[in-house]
Order: C-alpha cells, then structure tokens, then sequence
C-alpha cells in the first residue's frame, strides 16, 4: 500500500483493497466497473506530462476487422454484420518505452491492486504479458481516430483514463448482446452497425479507473472530433509466459520485440 498511496485517490484505502469481491457481482451484471477518481491529481499529472512526452516516439497503427476478430466467412454477405468492416486509428506506446520507476509501473505492479483485480475478476493470479511490449500501453487518440465496434477475445480489459478529448471520444457498449437462445445474435448486431439501436454511453473523467468485460459485450470508441484522448490499458494474463501474438504487437507498435 505504501508504493501507491501517494498516487491512487484518498478514498481508495485498505478497506477498500480488501472488498474486491463485492464488486464481482457488479461486473458480472453490468458488464464494466468505473472507480471514479482511482488516481489522484498529482499522480495523474506526472501520468499525463509522461505520456505527452512519449507521444513523438508512438506508433500510429490502422487496423480493420470485424466485430467478430475473426476471418471473413464466404457463408455471409459481404456487408452482413459477421463480415462488415471495422476500423481502428490511434498511436500507441509500448511497455519497453515506459520508464521503470513510472508511475504507471507502481499502479500495475502493485501487489494490493492486482489482488484487488483478481477478486473482482473471480481468478487465482494474474500475469504480465511474456513480451517486453504489450503489459502496459499508452493509447493517443487524436482527431479522426477511434476504435469501431467488436468484441473482445480477452475476457477483460482494464483502463485508466488520462485525458478526455473536448468532444467525441464516447465508450459505447451494449451489454451480453452477443448470443441470443445459445447461438450468435446476428441480426441485433446488423441493427446496431445500421445505428437502429443506440448503445449506452459512459461518462469518464480523467483519473477514472475501468474495467469492462467485453467477449459478449459489443463495444467502440466513437471517432474524436476534438481534443485528444489519452488512455492507459492495462494488460493482463490469467496464464503465465503468453505474449500478445506477433502478428498484434505488429499492428499496435510497429514491431514484435
């Protein structure tokens, strides 16, 4: 607790630290967890003026998919909602580049704060990425960039919101709407990508604290009109030695190692 009291917000004390598990009930429901305030204000500058110094030395990466990550299936047309294409623009920074004493290394390798995640997220341990790239990324999302819908294959994605954009920059979701009577919804998801059905937005603030459960949950990062967008993910493995694929690591950074 030592390491991070002068970083995280002054409501988050040991009795909170130690009441991981009423929040997993939480989760489970609802889909995304936010800890308002998770960073304090003198943390989250030195947070901020670290990433703003980095951002000349990020990757601006471009990616398409579908919302399923997944290849394209001749048994769909070709703008149906199993094979429509999304698109992802943003710059990002690799673990290698962040500083060892960063204030961003204290949060992740934080004893009190991973088993505080383990019992939100009902698991025994958790890991860093067996790659020097991928446990902790900076993500820049400027004017244009954004992240479109999809699913994710992880089951869970924890973030920390470093700036907010002036306007645009919405997290989108829809909670468990990926299987309907046991098999893939794909007509509810077609609606969705025709904007017949709006999602619920969140309201996040810089400092916020996130962690969403997105495998059955489909989500995106409305595109920024203005501002920038700055965001911390996070990244963790319930199984030991598992680097992010080389293929990944080459489209967010530029490199594998």
């Amino acid at each position: 607790m030592n390491n991070i009291k002068n970083i995280i917000g002054e409501k988050y004390d040991q009795i909170f630290f130690n009441s991981g598990k009423d929040y997993s009930s939480e989760l489970e429901e609802n889909g995304i967890l936010i800890f308002k305030n998770f960073i304090n204000d003198k943390g989250l500058d030195e947070i901020e003026k670290e990433s703003i110094k980095l951002k000349s030395k990020s990757f601006k990466s471009s990616s398409t998919y579908n919302v399923y990550i997944l290849p394209y299936d001749l048994k769909f047309p070709k703008n149906s909602s199993r094979n429509r294409v999304m698109s992802t623009t943003k710059k990002c920074i690799p673990n290698d580049l962040i500083s060892k004493n960063s204030n961003l290394n204290e949060l992740y390798n934080s004893t009190i704060i991973k088993n505080l995640f383990c019992d939100i997220l009902n698991v025994n341990k958790l890991y860093p990425y067996n790659d020097s790239l991928s446990s902790i990324n900076i993500n820049y999302y400027n004017r244009g960039d954004g992240l479109g819908w999809h699913f994710d294959n992880s089951d869970f994605t924890i973030t920390l919101l470093i700036k907010n954009c002036l306007k645009g920059g919405d997290y989108e979701y829809f909670n468990k709407i990926r299987y309907k009577n046991g098999k893939e919804d794909f007509k509810t998801i077609e609606k969705i990508l025709d904007e017949k059905i709006k999602g619920q937005k969140i309201q996040s603030a810089k400092g916020d604290l996130m962690i969403f459960k997105g495998k059955e949950s489909l989500h995106r990062v409305t595109k920024v009109i203005k501002g920038e967008r700055i965001l911390i993910t996070f990244n963790y493995n319930i199984r030991k030695g598992i680097p992010l694929s080389e293929e990944s690591r080459k489209t967010f950074f530029g490199r594998i190692n």
